[in-house]
């Protein structure tokens, strides 16, 4: 296991997406996730829109990310979660995201007004200034508006949302990285498991060829390309074999094209293809139950997929082979 960790390789980013958009929902404040960088690895969610026409001026933009980024590390100092005011007189909050004593990144959230403000005690990490002098009358106006707008909670309820996502987001990612543990580890065996049967077989090095093959991928590729040989039958989806592989898509695409020089797409019809080969030449099943059998829910797409790759029709291919076998 590399001891260097990231975010993006540990947990399902569309997932955890959905559950960020969901508390935001519920919770009325707006939320994305940071990795130890501070580069967003979410989409924000529930974003104001005063906060997103305040971060669109250049003045005050550099001022939003000095809140952000002096948040994220007091929350690391503090290794819970950082409540503080940002330069406009919100109230926002950092989530430290800690395994292992690695900091990987933060739930950042807030972007609200907090009740009784004068008789609660936060920080303010720079000089907060309401005012929206010098700034054009009709945007000053809009921000003026926009600010009544913002919703307003209780210091007491905003002190149970941090914590609570404070606890949610460290477990997620704790299970998450325990299940990639656990996936190498049951790997591991595996592969100890099938050097053993080969010697006590004495089988020649050749026949372990794709085993070796394999081997010069990551983890997450091999455990997909298992997958896809041992589960041919299946409609196997980008979704779930992404899921399988603890990846978000974006990065599960990106490393599977990196590993084996196809996408994932083309990788699943090449093998499904090679199957219905098989299937074609050696039994009567006609090409519709062959193209369910491969998980494709469309005969049409399937026979669009072999002709794109064979050039010919799953038909005439069977037409083809037997008469040549026949003569």
């Amino acid at each position: 296991m590399n001891s260097t960790l990231s975010l993006e390789k540990i947990i399902n980013i569309e997932s955890f997406q959905k559950i960020q958009d969901d508390i935001a929902k519920a919770t009325g404040m707006a939320i994305i996730m940071v990795n130890y960088e501070g580069k967003p690895i979410t989409s924000h969610s529930n974003c104001t829109k005063f906060c997103s026409m305040i971060r669109k001026i250049e003045k005050y933009s550099s001022l939003c990310e000095k809140c952000d980024s002096r948040g994220g590390l007091e929350s690391v100092r503090m290794k819970n979660s950082y409540i503080y005011v940002c330069h406009k007189g919100l109230v926002d909050f950092a989530a430290p995201i800690i395994v292992r004593d690695q900091y990987l990144g933060a739930v950042m959230a807030g972007q609200i007004l907090v009740e009784n403000f004068e008789n609660v005690k936060l920080e303010e990490i720079v000089h907060v200034d309401k005012d929206f002098e010098k700034l054009d009358n009709c945007l000053k106006n809009e921000l003026e508006k926009e600010y009544k707008n913002l919703p307003v909670v209780s210091i007491e309820k905003i002190r149970s949302i941090a914590q609570m996502m404070f606890h949610i987001s460290n477990y997620i990612v704790e299970e998450a990285l325990l299940k990639m543990l656990l996936n190498e580890d049951n790997y591991k065996l595996r592969e100890e498991n099938k050097k053993k049967i080969l010697e006590e077989k004495n089988v020649e090095d050749n026949v372990n060829l794709k085993t070796n093959e394999n081997n010069e991928f990551e983890l997450p590729i091999i455990q997909a390309i298992e997958y896809i040989d041992n589960n041919i039958n299946e409609n196997i989806t980008l979704d779930k074999i992404s899921f399988i592989c603890n990846l978000s898509q974006c990065y599960f695409s990106k490393l599977f094209k990196k590993e084996t020089g196809l996408t994932f797409i083309n990788y699943l019809n090449s093998r499904k293809i090679s199957k219905a080969k098989e299937l074609l030449v050696n039994t009567d099943e006609t090409v519709n139950n062959i193209a369910i059998s491969l998980g494709f829910e469309d005969c049409g797409y399937f026979i669009r997929v072999f002709k794109k790759a064979e050039k010919i029709t799953p038909k005439k291919y069977r037409d083809l082979h037997i008469k040549n076998s026949s003569i």
